[in-house]
């Protein structure tokens, strides 16, 4: 590993906490800024979960940031169960001010309070009424002399719990079981809803800083690859692919996904391209392109080998994660001829082999797999030493609908020919909803998944934080890293929203299920009841989130 490696680590590692921290603090902040404009006495409002890294009050809130960046939360009074800081407490040790209680001891062996006398604790009143009366509040305290004094405890009085650990009292008035339904309803919702804000503000960035594609016309702003080799240029405009007359880009991308099914392209993997030649006056120029093949199915890339006397169809390089792809994985390597496709037909429940001559045949066999299914892929290896050996590989390919989920094909041509974009206000105003509106059902559908028969997917396909944090380490690598970055950060923003909205224990969404039965019924359910559900499912979601870690890891090394 080089000093550019490191440096690159490094700096994904600054980008992932970065974004991460940022989602978090919005989540949180909706929570929080609801919560406070609600009358909600909010305790602590932490950025990270475990260890304290940092800590300072501000106000009535201990503002946090702890060592495990995944997560956060507000710690709003009364959110959990009624909490009695007093039960069992037979001693405590009282700070006065005007014959109030300001501070109460409850952790007596704190040094810092050695020379506080010690009261026994006979009664209390620290939660109050509705009406939240200025001496309503109080402890009736017996002194060493066995004389019983009552004082009243300011609103605002804090409590010591443990040596380091100090909260403001919560009365009636300011928690959140006993505040208003709606209050409490949109406490909750505001931490998901800022996400889609956040997600919109990012699409909205992005508009602005890049544009839109330009999908009016058919004129090239970039050309790279197979179209350049073929004498396209910057500003020339496709006429036509396979004699199919195009109006605008999207005319070109429906023509390319026909390609890409085998249809329209040539056994040797060339295609019909006609185009305006702009530096001669716009003459029309046809053409022969030989595109670049990928079958995202199992992550390969292909070529045809021209230059040898039987024309091979051969495996190319997909550069240096080909290791990493599923084609790779199972042991395919650059330079294998292809010679014939094996699999099981899942309806008939026979073998069926395709012999491959041509790249329209390996193009249209994959695009035919619409479930995840194993292939066998037979293949001629030369050896250094100039023997040839056929050998046989077994790859699991992708489903076609967990492809779709994330917007890739099964196969794919690429002629090497881009769109130019351009800035709209008014496209400005509407995409970023609109962007928001897809990511929500991208992740509807790829959640869809796991209960789809046939799609392949699995638990250990979720990928957590350590896969996230792969996943910048490699963004920051890219030419167009920060419309990358920007992308993800959108997407993530509105995975988090989605995620908590999910009406499971311990998420946001498992409390506005129960704020939903209590709407519906008119009756609150069992605080104590409510406490154990969420308990229980925050246990099961750290068993998940331990087995998608362990998972990434695995990928990683």
């Amino acid at each position: 590993m080089n000093w550019l490696e490191i440096l690159y680590g490094a700096l994904g590692i600054l980008v992932f906490i970065f974004v991460l921290g940022l989602i978090v603090l919005i989540h949180e902040g909706g929570h929080f800024l609801v919560a406070k404009k609600s009358g909600i006495l909010c305790h602590e409002f932490s950025i990270g979960m475990g260890p304290l890294i940092w800590q300072k009050k501000k106000g009535e809130t201990m503002f946090s940031i702890r060592a495990i960046p995944f997560g956060g939360y507000v710690a709003m009074a009364g959110e959990e169960i009624e909490f009695d800081a007093l039960k069992d407490v037979k001693n405590v040790k009282v700070i006065l001010e005007n014959n109030r209680v300001i501070k109460l001891i409850v952790n007596l062996d704190n040094p810092k309070y050695d020379s506080l006398p010690v009261y026994k604790l006979v009664s209390y009143d620290l939660s109050g009424t509705m009406d939240a009366k200025e001496d309503e509040l109080f402890v009736e305290l017996e002194d060493e002399n066995g004389e019983i004094e009552r004082f009243i405890v300011d609103r605002c009085a804090m409590m010591n719990l443990t040596k380091k650990e100090e909260m403001q009292i919560a009365p009636k008035n300011r928690t959140f079981a006993y505040k208003p339904f709606w209050n409490r309803f949109f406490s909750v919702l505001a931490g998901p809803l800022m996400n889609f804000v956040l997600a919109v503000i990012v699409f909205f960035i992005m508009g602005v800083c890049f544009g839109y594609a330009d999908t009016s016309s058919t004129k090239v702003a970039e050309v790279s690859g197979p179209a350049m080799s073929a004498g396209i240029e910057n500003g020339d405009k496709i006429y036509s692919i396979n004699g199919e007359v195009l109006s605008d880009w999207n005319d070109l991308s429906d023509a390319l996904a026909v390609v890409s099914k085998g249809e329209g392209i040539s056994r040797d993997g060339l295609i019909e391209v006609a185009y305006l030649d702009e530096s001669n006056n716009n003459e029309l120029v046809k053409v022969q392109i030989e595109p670049q093949v990928f079958i995202y199915s199992i992550e390969m890339v292909l070529k045809y080998d021209k230059e040898t006397p039987d024309n091979k169809v051969i495996v190319g390089d997909y550069g240096a994660q080909m290791s990493e792809t599923k084609a790779g994985k199972a042991g395919l390597l650059p330079g294998d001829e292809i010679i014939k496709i094996s699999f099981i037909d899942p309806a008939s429940k026979l073998v069926v082999e395709a012999e491959i001559e041509g790249i329209d045949q390996i193009l249209n066999c994959f695009t035919s797999f619409t479930d995840a299914r194993t292939v066998t892929i037979y293949v001629n290896r030369t050896n250094e030493d100039g023997t040839i050996e056929t050998l046989s590989f077994d790859v699991d390919t992708y489903s076609a609908d967990m492809l779709g989920t994330n917007n890739i094909p099964q196969t794919k041509v690429v002629m090497g020919v881009s769109t130019g974009s351009s800035r709209s206000f008014v496209k400005s105003l509407y995409m970023p909803w609109v962007q928001t509106g897809e990511a929500s059902l991208q992740i509807f559908k790829t959640l869809g998944l796991f209960f789809k028969k046939g799609s392949g997917v699995k638990l250990t396909d979720l990928s957590g934080p350590v896969g996230i944090l792969n996943l910048f380490t490699q963004l920051v690598k890219g030419e167009d890293s920060f419309y990358q970055i920007l992308y993800w950060t959108g997407l993530l923003s509105v995975n988090i929203g989605l995620i908590n909205l999910l009406p499971l224990p311990a998420l946001d969404g498992g409390r506005l299920a129960f704020l939903a039965y209590e709407g519906v019924t008119k009756k609150k359910p069992t605080p104590k009841v409510e406490n154990t559900i969420h308990n229980i499912g925050f246990i099961l979601l750290m068993g998940l989130f331990v087995v998608i870690l362990i998972s990434d890891l695995i990928k990683c090394f």
